[in-house]
């Protein structure tokens, strides 16, 4: 008979797609800290996987989660320790698989009529999961309100949680196409900004709105194209040394976002 740890680690396997993540309504949570950042966001697994020698012998962190959990009656399971260092992939983060259930879908057109000035920050076709989870801990870290995924963006693959450090439980976080958004965006007049290597506004003179501002960053390998920068309310350039022509996505959604924050403060 099918022990039951062994069901729910091929429910953990499924949430590594966008399509068993959906069928499974939940995504998965790695390691001690981002079950720490969960259970003090409020966010509760729905089961938690723990290593053997783990489940034998907890460190003083591993033992606080654990107490938290059995306070909420979330039912946690010990696997063998081969089977957690398979599933991931010899990372040392402590221990601990869980299956988070999905935040219900945001409605963007009502978080945005609650929020008169927001900040958001737009990812259109980011595609490795790494730079999601670095842009949405970035954008959580300077004040933005929201992170929108756009197209191949996908903040909840097991590696953009892991990245994101926790911010992911912190930052609300919206899928929309891009029709929809700038149908959104344009009711409540919040400003667009995309970034350009070069031609748009220097971003010490670029000027943040007071009606919010959503800052959209494209694609690691070709940017955003040209039909979307049309769209836009300006392009901006971060000023760069000669002979580099871009930033990483995530570090120029910083250095952006820090800008719009420090005009706001």
């Amino acid at each position: 008979m099918t022990e039951a740890w062994q069901t729910i680690l091929t429910m953990i396997e499924r949430t590594a797609t966008t399509k068993g993540r959906a069928a499974s309504g939940c995504f998965s949570i790695e390691g001690t800290r981002l079950h720490e950042r969960a259970l003090r966001a409020g966010v509760c697994p729905e089961v938690v996987l723990v290593a053997e020698t783990v489940w034998q012998a907890p460190g003083e962190r591993e033992t606080a989660v654990l107490h938290h959990l059995s306070q909420q009656n979330i039912p946690v399971h010990p696997i063998p320790d081969a089977e957690m260092e398979r599933l991931t992939q010899g990372r040392r983060l402590g221990g601990l698989l869980g299956l988070v259930p999905l935040p219900p879908p945001l409605n963007l057109a009502d978080w945005l009529a609650n929020h008169p000035v927001p900040t958001l920050l737009v990812a259109v076709n980011v595609v490795d999961p790494g730079n999601i989870g670095g842009m949405i801990r970035s954008a959580h870290a300077l004040g933005a309100d929201l992170f929108v995924a756009v197209d191949s963006s996908d903040p909840y693959h097991p590696r953009a949680v892991r990245t994101s450090m926790g911010s992911i439980f912190k930052l609300p976080q919206v899928t929309s196409t891009l029709p929809d958004l700038f149908a959104a965006l344009r009711e409540t007049a919040v400003q667009t900004i995309g970034t350009v290597s070069e031609g748009g506004i220097a971003l010490p003179d670029f000027v943040a709105s007071e009606r919010g501002t959503a800052v959209f960053m494209g694609s690691e390998y070709f940017g955003l194209p040209d039909e979307m920068l049309a769209q836009l309310d300006q392009q901006v350039t971060i000023p760069m040394t000669a002979g580099i022509d871009s930033f990483s996505v995530n570090a120029a959604a910083a250095i952006v976002l820090y800008e719009v924050k420090r005009q706001r403060a």
